[in-house]
């Protein structure tokens, strides 16, 4: 039991601390909440990892990772503590949410150029094109198994006559 317990603490002491800063969501369409948490780990990736694993962290955005380096065992404990008395990481539902004082002051707007949709008459001719393209590699099938089929038959024609 000793020896399970002092492998657990030089784990501990290999590990460092980390401040990741992410991108929270569910503060509306192309908006976001940053946090900075304080992750325990290897290495700045390992951390990157465990935040994003985090309720409210954006876990499918490609950037929900702002910024990720080493503190000291006194800031993790000051980001720690500001963490357990902020509302945003408390509240449960939109209604709570919205009970909180400032909120709308934290929201970020995303970049527009990280926007990536589509007007309704650029779809529209994005489908056109493809179902265009479509119909032209079906005809070139057809055009294919056709003209394989004619000099098949061509060819038991002219086997039939010999």
């Amino acid at each position: 039991m000793e020896n399970r317990a002092i492998l657990l603490n030089d784990a501990q002491k290999r590990k460092k601390y980390y401040a990741v800063h992410c991108r929270c969501g569910h503060a509306g369409v192309n908006c976001y909440v940053e946090i900075v948490f304080g992750v325990i780990a290897g290495n700045g990736k390992e951390a990157s990892a465990i935040a994003r694993r985090i309720p409210r962290v954006k876990h499918n955005k490609k950037n929900a990772i702002i910024d990720c380096y080493e503190i000291s065992r006194e800031e993790y404990d000051q980001i720690i503590k500001a963490n357990r008395n902020d509302p945003y990481l408390k509240c449960k539902n939109i209604q709570e949410q919205r009970m909180i004082y400032g909120f709308e002051s934290r929201i970020i707007k995303e970049p527009e150029k990280q926007i990536l949709r589509k007007t309704k008459k650029e779809r529209k001719s994005f489908v056109e094109y493809k179902l265009k393209k479509q119909k032209q590699r079906i005809d070139e099938l057809n055009d294919a198994n056709i003209y394989d089929y004619l000099i098949e038959k061509g060819a038991q024609c002219y086997e039939n006559v010999y």
